[in-house]
């Protein structure tokens, strides 16, 4: 492959025979930043496309971070969001649970009254056993 550089040389060799020496210098010196001009924008892509790539390389280990950051962060948020969500339907049954407590709070106080009346008989018992062990001594 014929590079461009190598054409222009070329041409301005077969030039320089009939040229005069200050022409051909200022030729070869337009020729030479023509070339570099041609190189840079040739080569403009692949400098953009490094420094992408070095962007890239820096902030893809943060962003991947921050991303499993977010993923567990978002797990984390579905359970408590789980949580609180039975919990609102724990509360709400409480409610229709109305009767329950009444027929527990009915059931305690008759434990209590029908606890009373036990210790009532135990104690005529007693001073029933002791009026029998007076009497009887």
């Amino acid at each position: 492959m014929i590079s461009s550089s190598s054409l222009l040389e070329s041409r301005l060799n077969s030039l320089t025979n009939r040229s005069d020496p200050d022409t051909e210098s200022k030729v070869r010196s337009s020729i030479r930043a023509i070339n570099e001009t041609i190189q840079s924008n040739a080569n403009e892509p692949s400098l953009a496309f490094y420094r992408i790539q070095e962007h890239v390389r820096r902030t893809l280990p943060t962003m991947i971070q921050k991303r499993i950051e977010l993923e567990s962060l978002h797990d984390r948020m579905n359970g408590l969001i789980f949580d609180v969500e039975y919990s609102v339907d724990a509360v709400k049954s409480l409610g229709n649970s109305d009767e329950h407590f009444n027929n527990i709070a009915t059931y305690l106080e008759k434990s209590v009254y029908i606890s009373k009346q036990m210790n009532l008989l135990k104690q005529q018992q007693v001073q029933q056993q002791l009026l029998e062990k007076k009497d009887a001594s």
